[in-house]
């Protein structure tokens, strides 16, 4: 195999792009796979952590991302009336911008001849050598290297490991953009309300233009009504500020999705010359905002390991399972307990989340931000490459 050929990407979302964009840095070549006719991406903001920003950097995208989005310094924990409880004691230095822009930005660099669209995988067979991709056109495609970037929802997961499944925390978040001048303190800050067993949500996304989220506690599976959801959310939140009403009746759109994750239990995270990344693997509740952020730390670390001991895939794979896994993991356990604590029936359980989240010490809080945003083990890569390179 070639170092300029044999790798694949299944899903153009923030993964399967990012992944591209690190692979091209590295000096590989790749064919990308999308089942969409455009690579964009419906919905509202993300927001990028330090650590994926730092990525950003790496695979020179940073400058470009942080002059289209809006840059995060503050987070505030608020009651429905907007009275700050507290102004949490961390160096956010986030930035928000919509996931279109982002998935803009990149795309932007990298070669129209190497992305496929409108191309649904609907097979996959892996066999030591090689992986078999089959579409929805009847066309197939043999791989040596085949990174699924295919979602929370991935075809390739489920058809290598059908024990893996979706795992719903009986919430549902619905996310809006409004044109609306806010209060001051709501222009450079993410601000976090609880109250009425409700979660609030707002973060700056450019200037005259606030990104929102709405959290309630509900079954998966119900679908809104078009004509009457901006109704039933302003009764949702009739007893809240007035600035959180103007946001969501002044929203062009209303995206509900059901908050879910697929668990902590160990999985493989590959499967011969198959390899997974971002929610195909370890999708995530969005509590803690990591969901796109840990897809991007996946993407460079596989594209190093990739680098560091190719042609080994195997090798490749081990070392990146084994030094992405802890983390990961250790989010989508935090993730999830964060959100069963805001919406807990249990009110002892409910006020003594909200209480350690008001009353933590500052100590506490810039661990768990450093922790994080911590991407030392991408040091590790090159350490292992001499090893190996002495002992091959």
């Amino acid at each position: 195999m070639d170092l300029n050929n044999g790798i694949t990407i299944i899903g153009g979302g923030i993964g399967g792009l990012t992944v591209a964009n690190a692979l091209q840095k590295a000096g590989f070549a790749f064919d990308l796979y999308e089942q969409a006719p455009e690579l964009t991406e419906a919905g509202a903001g993300i927001g990028l952590s330090n650590a994926a920003l730092d990525i950003l950097d790496r695979i020179d995208l940073g400058t470009d991302v942080r002059d289209q989005g809006v840059s995060i310094k503050n987070v505030y924990l608020a009651d429905k009336q907007m009275n700050i409880r507290r102004k949490l004691a961390v160096r956010l230095d986030t930035v928000c911008i919509h996931r279109a822009l982002l998935i803009d930005i990149l795309k932007s660099r990298l070669p129209a001849e190497s992305i496929h669209l409108s191309k649904q995988a609907v097979d996959v067979k892996s066999y030591p050598d090689y992986a078999e991709i089959l579409f929805s056109d009847n066309t197939s495609i043999h791989s040596q290297c085949l990174i699924a970037a295919d979602g929370i929802n991935s075809l390739i997961r489920t058809k290598l490991y059908p024990e893996i499944r979706i795992r719903y925390i009986n919430q549902t978040i619905w996310r809006g953009i409004t044109k609306l001048e806010v209060p001051e303190m709501m222009q450079d800050s993410y601000v976090e309300i609880w109250d009425e067993g409700l979660r609030f949500l707002t973060v700056p996304y450019r200037p005259g233009e606030i990104f929102w989220l709405a959290v309630k506690t509900a079954p998966p599976g119900i679908q809104d009504n078009p004509e009457t959801v901006r109704e039933e959310l302003l009764d949702l939140f009739d007893n809240f500020h007035p600035v959180i009403k103007k946001m969501i009746s002044g929203s062009q759109g209303y995206l509900r999705n059901d908050m879910a994750d697929l668990g902590t239990f160990r999985r493989p995270w590959s499967h011969n010359r198959i390899v997974f990344i971002g929610d195909s693997i370890h999708a995530t509740t969005p509590n803690l905002g990591q969901g796109g952020c840990q897809a991007i730390e996946d993407a460079q670390c596989l594209a190093l390991c990739l680098k560091s001991f190719f042609p080994d895939v195997e090798k490749s794979f081990s070392t990146y399972y084994r030094l992405r896994r802890e983390k990961v993991m250790s989010i989508v356990k935090t993730s999830w307990q964060f959100g069963r604590a805001a919406h807990s029936r249990n009110p002892v359980k409910h006020y003594f989340y909200r209480a350690l989240l008001e009353y933590a010490p500052a100590v506490l809080l810039e661990k768990q931000e450093n922790k994080l945003n911590d991407l030392t083990y991408l040091e590790e890569i090159h350490e292992n490459e001499l090893a190996y390179t002495t002992t091959k």
